[in-house]
């Protein structure tokens, strides 16, 4: 008992008495920051990233190359000739469109010049009627003093054969009439 009356104090190397409280003075705004933090994981701690393969390594090395280092870019000559093309057939297209235009108006008036032709043409007729007319024909002859004429004044002359004419010319070239009259037989035994 003797041993159970004597309390020995353990002693840890390096440890030394402590007066007071032994309890941590925490820094209030630290412990909020790592309180505020720890529902939150970063990106980088959440996913682990996998390891590349060799081809996706390439594939970005090239990709990478081919951003760095880029040609000086030029217009190709088919790319250029196409352009004009295009720009060429629109340009003609418009000038076909302002043709065409023209070309209505230009109808357009034609059928109202024809309509009005149409107007002046029945306006004509009728003058042209009322000139020619039989009855007036005839008084207008009868006032000039003109008369038909009687029985014994009218002669009818009843010739045999059939009606014919004949010319006579001079003769100048006895050849060449020989060759004019050849031609006409030949002509006239062809047709």
């Amino acid at each position: 008992m003797a041993a159970n009356s004597k309390k020995t104090k353990r002693r840890y190397p390096g440890s030394r008495p402590v007066d007071g409280n032994l309890a941590r003075k925490l820094n209030t705004r630290e412990l909020e920051r790592q309180l505020d933090r720890s529902g939150r994981m970063d990106f980088d701690q959440l996913y682990e990233p996998q390891k590349d393969s060799a081809v996706e390594r390439n594939a970005r090395r090239r990709q990478q190359m081919r951003s760095a280092v880029r040609p000086a870019q030029q217009v190709s000559l088919t790319a250029l000739l196409g352009f004009l093309c295009a720009a060429f057939l629109m340009v003609v297209l418009l000038l076909c469109y302002v043709r065409m235009n023209t070309i209505s108006r230009s109808i357009v008036s034609m059928k109202n010049e024809i309509k009005e032709l149409k107007i002046e043409q029945v306006s004509l007729l009728t003058q042209y009627e009322q000139t020619f007319d039989l009855s007036a024909v005839k008084e207008a002859a009868l006032a000039a003093g003109m008369n038909l004429p009687s029985d014994s004044q009218v002669y009818y002359i009843n010739l045999p054969g059939e009606d014919q004419a004949t010319v006579y010319q001079a003769v100048e070239n006895p050849l060449g009439d020989f060759l004019v009259s050849i031609e006409q037989k030949v002509r006239a035994a062809l047709e």
